[in-house]
Order: C-alpha cells, then structure tokens, then sequence
C-alpha cells in the first residue's frame, strides 16, 4: 500500500516538474535578461513599457469573453472526437470581438496613445497593441489545448520558447534600433507569434480537419463564460490599481522601478505560473473521478505553500545582492520587492483552496471576492501612494492579496470542505510580513539581512513535516534514477 502511494505521489511530482521545468528555465533566462535590459532601458521607459502591458492585459481579457474558462471547464466533459468543435466554438467568439477592439484601438490611437505615454505620436506602440491581442487570443487556446491534454514537457518548451524569444527580440530591438519602451513592445509582439505557432503546430491534428460549430454550444459556454469578464475587470482594477496610482502621483521613472520589482517577482509568478497550469487540469480530472476524496487537496496545499513561502523569503535574503546585477538607476527597487513577493504566495496557494468554487460552479463568488479586495486596494494605494510612492503600493498590493486568499479559502471550504491546516500557513504568513515591513521601511541593511534569515528558520521549522518528506522524494528519486543508470550500465 505504501509503495502505491509512493508510485502516486512520485507520478504526481514527475507531472508536476514536466509542467514546471518549462517555467523555471524561463524564470532563469529572465534572471539572465532582466539586468540587460536594465542597462539598455532607462526606469522611465521601463514604466512606459509598463502602461503598455496594463492596456494589453485589460483589452485581452475583455476580447476573451471567458470563453477561454468555458473551454477549460468544458474539455473533460467531451469525448475526445468533439474536442474540436469545442475549441472552435470557444475561439470564434473571442476573435470576433478580438477583432472589433482591433478597430477600436486604431481609431481612437492618438487618444490612447496620451493617457498611455503622455505624448499624442505614439502610432506603431497602439497599433501594435491591437494585432498583438488578436495573436494573444489564438495563443490563449492553442497553449490551452497542450495544457488540458496534460503535455507537461510540450507545455514546458512553449514556456521557455516564449521567454526567450521575448528575450532575444526585445535586447536586438534596443541594441539595434533605439532604447526604447518600444523595444519591450517589439518583444512581446513577436514572442505571441513564435509561442502561438509553436503550440497550434504541436497540436496540429485538433486544430485542423472539419470542424462543426453549434449554436447551442455557443450560447452555452459564452453563458458560462460571460460573468468571468465583469470579474476579470474588477480583478484587474485589483491587480493593476497600483501603477494607476502611481501613473496619477508619481512620474514613469518611479513606475520603472517598481515593474522592476516586479520583474524580479517574476521569478516567483513564473513558478505560480507552471503550478495552475499544471494544477488546473489534474483537479478537475481528480474531482471527477472522485468528488469525495479530498486527501490530494490537502497534501498540494501544504506543499505549495511550504515552496512559495521558503523562495520567497530566500528572495528577500539575497535581495540586496539580486537587484546588484540590475542598472544602478534601479537598485532602490530591493525595498519595493518584499511585499509584491505576497502575491504569488498568497495566489498560487489559494488556487489550491478556491476549488471548492470551481467545483460547484458558484462563480459569482470569484466577482463578489474581487470587488472585496480590489475595493482594498484602491483605498490603500490612494492613501499610501501619495505619502511613499512606490513602497506605498507595494504594502498595500501585499496586504489585499492576504486578503483574496482569506476570502477565496473561507468561503471555498463552506463549499468544499478540506482540511488546509490553516494554523502552519497563518503564521508563517505573519512571519513573512514582519520580516517584509523591516525589508521595506527600516534603512538598517543588517537588520534586513538578520530578519530575513531568522523568518527562513522559523518557515522551515514550521513547515518542517512537509520539507523533510519532500527531501526524502528527492533523495529516494536520485537513487531510484541511479540505480537505473546502473542496471543499463
């Protein structure tokens, strides 16, 4: 019995790492990337870049409909000969209103142009940002498809394809035509390109052949999906209130450094990034087959949290020394960094305890948790914004994400009842904020060091049970492999 279990949680942990690899190697390359960039792009333009990214982040969502969460909803309820139609009737909509905003943009393009860049001239930028949505939209779904077929390694490479193609397109764009916020722009645009085509080519048997869109099955997921809009924008009014605020207070320069903060997150969201990917799928499909058992719910909770919350504070550690390798212009973004590391902890380990949302379909509970914690974090950044700036944001994006976890876990376990021994994760949560404020607001350099050190022990000891078992796979992964190796040998 025990060595079935051992099986299970080995495969669980290989699917894992086959999603994840793909996110941790472009997690590398933007470790290796972000410091050029630096040097090539002043903080001002890095902001502009920024601007950027917040309109593309809005428009897409909206263009999507939710019809990207219907299908993902939809899939394992299809047998396998209608997946296609499923896909077809999911995108179609998206496009079509892809393909209206398109227009829209471009009609209205010196008027977004102001409000994005302060200057009226900014032609390619927007029009950039409307083909670059519609590119998104097809990529949206064809990573999609890899994903719900639990293609772990497929799904890895197109991870890692887009972060280096970003990479490469954005460095020769400021190297060999102008350092500017354009040059961020350029990047992405082409990386939604190389990433789409990567994926649908991967997945070329679903995407073509005859295809029959219903009706019926239109309305439906566009009915699933529709309240994921109006939820989606107050969640980006959450997420995106922060470089508002200092888009209103502040100058670019101070928005620069905070994206740069962000960029060194990044590390973390791109790890959040390959666990919902991974997570998604492998919860429906457990759910499914067994809407009882609730054991696997409760083993993931534990372990992710114990993993976001020993890198995070790992990041905080070696802060100083990280944001080093960045321009000089940006090394004052260190004190941003601690409490924006609150939001992939607080997100990824909460997408592990909102499944008792999802599972019930009670989505209007996704919008009524926004509102809370998007309502939180325009007061605190119209409060603190104006007083410090960017570690003003910083603090009050960290807090509300606190918030969105406890509303998104209390509720989901009034729906889904599953034991996620919320005592281990509140203290460490405690921990980690006290050692973020010292992080963030005390000067003194050996105090953040010393702070940061001693909430690392104390995480570990709290989450000793799980980082001991997790050891032990490793350990007994690397003997399994090299008694293998041995026995071909």
């Amino acid at each position: 019995m025990a060595k079935i279990r051992m099986n299970k949680e080995r495969e669980f942990i290989k699917s894992f790492f086959q999603f994840s690899i793909g996110q941790w190697i472009a997690a590398l390359i933007s470790f290796v990337t972000t410091p050029i960039i630096t040097w090539l792009i002043i903080p001002e333009e890095f902001g502009k870049a920024s601007m950027f990214t917040l309109a593309f982040n809005l428009f897409l969502n909206i263009s999507l409909l939710g019809t990207n969460k219907s299908f993902v909803r939809m899939f394992y309820e299809k047998p396998e000969e209608e997946r296609r139609n499923l896909l077809w009737e999911s995108l179609m909509p998206s496009l079509s209103v892809g393909f209206i905003v398109f227009i829209i943009i471009c009609l209205f393009w010196k008027d977004l142009s102001f409000v994005l860049f302060e200057d009226y001239n900014h032609f390619l930028p927007i029009f950039l940002l409307g083909l670059t949505i519609l590119i998104a939209i097809i990529e949206q779904f064809a990573t999609l498809v890899v994903r719900m077929k639990q293609r772990g390694i497929a799904f890895s490479a197109l991870r890692v394809v887009n972060g280096a193609s970003n990479a490469v397109f954005t460095i020769l764009y400021a190297l060999l035509v102008s350092k500017t916020f354009y040059a961020v722009i350029v990047g992405l645009f082409f990386s939604h390109i190389v990433s789409a085509t990567l994926a649908i080519f991967l997945e070329r048997d679903l995407w073509f052949g005859k295809f029959k869109i219903n009706t019926g099955s239109v309305k439906e997921i566009i009915k699933y999906g529709l309240p994921f809009v109006p939820t989606f924008l107050i969640t980006w009014i959450f997420q995106s209130f922060d470089k508002l605020a200092l888009r209103n207070y502040c100058d670019f320069t101070e928005i620069g450094l905070y994206s740069a903060a962000f960029k060194v997150v990044a590390i973390m969201n791109l790890i959040q990034t390959g666990f919902t990917t991974f997570w998604t799928p492998v919860s429906y499909e457990s759910y499914e087959n067994n809407p009882e058992s609730t054991g696997l719910f409760e083993k993931v909770s534990l372990f992710i949290s114990a993993a976001m919350f020993v890198m995070g504070m790992l990041i905080i550690v070696f802060k100083d020394v990280i944001f080093l390798l960045l321009a000089k212009s940006y090394r004052s973004a260190a004190q941003i960094a601690p409490f924006l590391i609150l939001m992939p902890i607080m997100y990824t380990t909460s997408e592990v305890s909102v499944v008792g949302i999802n599972f019930k379909k009670k989505t209007f509970w996704h919008m009524l948790i926004a509102t809370v914690a998007a309502g939180c974090n325009v007061v605190g950044n119209t409060l603190l914004v104006p007083l410090y700036g960017a570690k003003g944001a910083a603090f009050t994006t960290g807090l509300s994400y606190i918030l969105y976890f406890c509303m998104r876990t209390f509720i989901s376990k009034n729906l889904y009842p599953v034991n996620y021994h919320l005592g281990k994760f509140f203290t460490a949560t405690v921990v980690f904020v006290i050692v973020a404020f010292i992080n963030t607001f005390v000067g003194n350099l050996v105090w953040q060091v010393l702070s940061a050190v001693v909430g690392l022990v104390i995480v570990l000891l709290v989450y000793n049970t799980e980082v001991k078992y997790a050891l032990d796979l490793v350990v007994d992964e690397l003997k399994r492999v090299k008694k293998k190796v041995a026995n071909s040998a």
